[in-house]
């Protein structure tokens, strides 16, 4: 049988859910496709399956001629080296000494699991998952790796958790921008005063900025909030502004109307003669990378699914009590680490991966990676969900920079065309990820070889 007649077998074998796609390699291997060829041919296969559940082609995530990896080993200092195929720098990074090449069977694998395409980014197919709720969808699963297993962990998981039917997520219509702008005073009364000229004033601010920088952009204000802090003598005045948009970022629009206001600002305060001895955008109050409980910025996206107890606990093979008590206790240290009632597991890599797939947002994940995993019975059914309570997402192109064509293929692929598909996508990864995670712990199946 010719490589391309393996291909089909194995993406229809895909099709039908006769094989996994992770062990498309091991089949080509099975049907004479010799190593390291047997790689190539069940990249190939995998591209081919996601492209008839998606419906769309691959043009810009290309497969490079040698989609797999060489094992070396430097014969001066004994360091192993793992180099993609293509890589022509064959030479030790510590020591400058040429490379020797593993034995046959040790030297080559694929450049990640499930790979599919990707030069400078390896992207992996993690299965599918179906959600209902405020999103109606089933997400093919393309996601940015590293090396390393996360994917089949994400598939496992999604394959457990949709044969209780489709994943129920919560997502809010509207993701917020937030900027903040911060005047400083030498007395009280200066700041009372200012305070109620912003306020007297907020109605025009609020339309001229909004002419200015957000309408174009689906963006409106949505809340101007004032705080008072003292800093010794300083006498301080917070005044964000959150606009709110439904598929775009609008960091920068906000960031660009909220700069606008302080100009509009300092203007009304030379003209009714305030003094005020410092005015500044104050970005430590606003969230601006800087994940928190309490971050003003994001969406708020949850997902969750109910499993019987019963079917769980044959799957875990001990009582619900027990899986609830591991769950209780990584709560706890992660509290203890952290400082606050949050996970960042599996959740840590996975929403990281997913942005780097999708390229429509900022690569500083940080902004929306902290997550809250949360479990509990509820009758006869097992509940287990996640929270991601600030997610920070856009789907539409941004003066901040263009969305690449491997990101908009990349969104199309997995299906999502809102930014609520986006969030809700993103969510049932991670419930996926981190209940198959939790399972495996609870089973003392993780990392022990079991």
């Amino acid at each position: 049988m010719n490589r391309e007649d393996v291909v089909k077998k194995i993406k229809d074998m895909l099709l039908d859910g006769k094989t996994a796609p992770w062990k498309a390699e091991e089949i080509s291997l099975q049907e004479g496709v010799p190593v390291p060829d047997n790689i190539t041919a069940a990249v190939a296969a995998r591209r081919a399956f996601v492209e008839e559940k998606s419906g769309h082609k691959f043009h810009h995530i290309v497969m490079p001629e040698k989609p797999y990896h060489v094992g070396y080993r430097c014969p001066n200092d004994g360091s192993l080296w793992t180099l993609a195929a293509d890589d022509t720098y064959l030479r030790c990074g510590m020591c400058d000494t040429p490379l020797e090449i593993l034995a046959e069977g040790e030297r080559h694998k694929p450049l990640v699991n499930n790979y599919i395409g990707g030069v400078e980014d390896y992207y992996s197919y993690a299965g599918e998952v179906s959600v209902n709720g405020d999103v109606s969808k089933t997400f093919q699963n393309i996601l940015c790796w590293g090396p390393g297993v996360g994917h089949l962990g994400i598939s496992v998981g999604c394959f457990k958790l949709n044969k209780y039917g489709p994943i129920e997520v919560k997502v809010s219509d509207w993701g917020i921008a937030a900027r903040n702008l911060s005047f400083v005073f030498d007395t009280e009364s200066e700041r009372q005063k200012a305070r109620n000229l912003i306020q007297q004033q907020l109605p025009e601010i609020i339309s001229r900025i909004t002419r200015a920088h957000l309408a174009d952009w689906g963006g409106e204000i949505d809340n101007v909030d004032f705080l008072y802090k003292q800093h010794h003598n300083d006498r301080i005045l917070h005044c964000c502004f959150y606009s709110r948009f439904e598929n775009h970022r609008g960091h920068g629009q906000n960031s660009h109307a909220a700069g606008m206001a302080k100009n509009i600002i300092d203007d009304l305060f030379r003209t009714k003669g305030i003094t005020c001895r410092l005015s500044v955008v104050g970005m430590g109050r606003d969230g601006d990378l800087k994940p928190s409980p309490r971050n003003r910025r994001g969406r708020y996206v949850s997902a969750q699914q109910s499993i019987p107890i019963e079917d769980y606990e044959k799957s875990i093979g001990r009582p619900i009590e027990d899986f609830l008590s591991w769950i209780d206790l990584d709560y706890q240290g992660v509290t203890e680490e952290i400082g606050w009632q949050a996970y960042t597991g599996m959740g840590g890599e996975i929403i990281p991966a997913f942005y780097r797939t999708m390229k429509c947002n900022p690569r500083p994940y940080l902004v929306s990676c902290y997550q809250k995993v949360y479990a509990k019975t509820r009758g006869n059914d097992l509940i287990f969900g996640v929270e991601l309570p600030n997610v920070e997402v856009g789907i539409t192109s941004s003066p901040e920079g263009i969305i690449p064509p491997m990101a908009r293929e990349a969104l199309k692929m997995a299906g999502i065309s809102r930014a609520k598909e986006y969030a809700a996508a993103a969510a049932a990864v991670t419930l996926a990820g981190e209940f198959n995670f939790a399972t495996l712990h609870v089973q003392e199946r993780m990392y022990t070889g079991r």
